[in-house]
């Protein structure tokens, strides 16, 4: 075995040197004036199609990484952790996620009724992240706890559609859904209610085949794209599979520059290939450097949080996340800066979560991954649910990779309380002794992307009466 590490040795320092020179094989300042305008265009179109990339990515991780296929439910019968890349998504509750196929026909969903104990809440939405009708399901959406059947119509679909059914009409032929299972019996309870959720095609109606139900916890699952080489095959299936909007046809125009046309094969040189793994890359730091003031801005009545840049008109009945101003304008920038930090995001924000971040401490200033924070939360936090503290990495948008594979904690947790009962939260590198059990490990060196959900919140935190705590450096 020793006579082989040299060689070993030679391969890696090989494989090293080539896949160095793959990244810096485009420069755009060396580049000529023909490759700066490919460079260019490709960026614009990479934030153009941010929002359906994700829709994009988790059908491809279902058939890929769990062996299935549209229409099948993924859940995590464990706590999610950093072996899961879903888009800043939690550790309290299982989900059910994965991609809806319209290609064949209406596909029904069903939602079972609530319990005293358990109930489903969430989104189904468009290929673009719209919700569906421009409401949420489950207790906090349109069924209200009561379940319902919902029947989800593709694009310009002009047969009779039977009775029974809540209607949910599309404007994409494949969906992206993300609803939680919540049950105030425990883990165990939420993920078994869960299961009673089904997926069939309408076709299937008066007998239904049983819905597979495919367990993320069991493998490494990759639903959010990667900004890599393979990001502008996501984009390519967009165009490819999904009707064009009026108000995406100059952004298709820019696409047909760079060799994304409908009907047609997309092959970029290698020259092309390079200029668009160096575009994918620099769109993820872009969206990182400007989510300060773009993604997210100060929170009413919150000194040092931060809530989603959202105007009323985004979150309108009717303009639903388009982000569309008063002229029409498409502000396709901001779009893909909030949807690069949320996925699937609910109708109605503030009745069913609540998501603050914080990008400073008490002190104003900047989060540091290798810095060490506290953070008090109240016996009286007003949630009506939980509440979540959680750390993410900013690249992966999701856990961190550390000893814990990036655990998130909640009040549901089993933490260490304080005599008046509140808990005390910590983040950082360094492990606070004898209160591992409430401690959220990062990373120095790495971007970070701290803060607390409510889930439930009452008036008084969404009104901004009650001051939320702030995190605290501990120096």
């Amino acid at each position: 075995m020793k006579k082989d590490l040299p060689i070993k040795r030679l391969l890696f320092f090989i494989l090293t040197t080539f896949f160095a020179f793959q990244v810096h094989a485009f420069e755009l300042s060396t580049a000529t004036k023909t490759e700066q305008l490919y460079y260019h265009r490709a960026f614009e179109v990479a934030l153009w199609a941010m929002p359906a990339t994700d829709s994009f990515a988790t059908r491809a991780a279902v058939i890929r990484d769990l062996k299935g296929k549209a229409n099948d439910i993924a859940i995590n019968t464990k706590p999610m952790n950093s072996d899961i890349h879903l888009v800043a998504l939690q550790s309290q509750t299982p989900y059910l996620q994965g991609a809806i196929d319209l290609n064949n026909g209406p596909v029904v969903v069903v939602i079972p009724k609530a319990t005293k104990s358990s109930h489903l809440y969430g989104a189904i939405s468009s290929a673009w992240q719209r919700p569906l009708e421009d409401i949420d399901v489950g207790l906090d959406g349109w069924d209200k706890g009561k379940g319902a059947k919902y029947l989800i119509v593709p694009p310009n679909y002009k047969k009779e559609l039977p009775s029974g059914y809540k209607i949910m009409r599309s404007s994409t032929y494949l969906q992206n859904f993300l609803i939680r299972s919540i049950s105030t019996d425990g883990w165990q309870a939420a993920v078994e209610y869960g299961y009673k959720m089904q997926i069939y095609p309408l076709s299937q109606a008066a007998k239904p085949a049983k819905t597979r139900f495919l367990d993320m916890s069991k493998t490494v699952y990759k639903a959010a794209p990667a900004f890599d080489a393979d990001y502008f095959q996501l984009v390519n299936m967009v165009i490819q599979e999904e009707p064009i909007n009026d108000y995406d046809k100059n952004m298709l125009g820019m696409a047909n520059y760079i060799g994304l046309e409908k009907g047609k094969a997309f092959k970029p040189s290698k020259r092309q290939s390079a200029i668009l793994a160096q575009v994918a890359k620099d769109v993820q730091n872009y969206l990182i450097k400007v989510s300060n003031g773009i993604s997210w801005v100060p929170a009413e009545g919150q000194p040092g949080w931060t809530r989603f840049n959202l105007f009323p008109e985004d979150i309108k009945q009717g303009k639903r996340y388009i982000y569309e101003d008063a002229n029409g304008a498409i502000d396709y920038q901001r779009r893909a800066a909030i949807d690069y930090w949320a996925y699937c995001m609910p109708a109605v924000l503030g009745s069913g979560t609540m998501y603050n971040v914080a990008m400073v401490d008490a002190d104003d200033q900047p989060i540091d991954s290798a810095k060490n924070y506290k953070i008090n939360m109240a016996a009286d936090f007003p949630a009506r649910n939980f509440w979540s503290v959680f750390a993410y990495d900013s690249h992966t948008r999701t856990f961190i990779n550390n000893g814990t594979k990036g655990r998130h904690l909640s009040s549901n947790d089993k933490l260490v309380k304080n005599k008046d009962g509140s808990i005390d939260i910590y983040i950082g590198p360094k492990e606070p002794k004898g209160l591992v059990s409430n401690w959220i490990e990062t990373i120095p060196g790495s971007e970070i992307f701290i803060g607390i959900r409510t889930y439930g919140p009452k008036e008084s935190v969404l009104k901004g009466d009650y001051k939320m705590p702030r995190f605290t450096e501990i120096k």
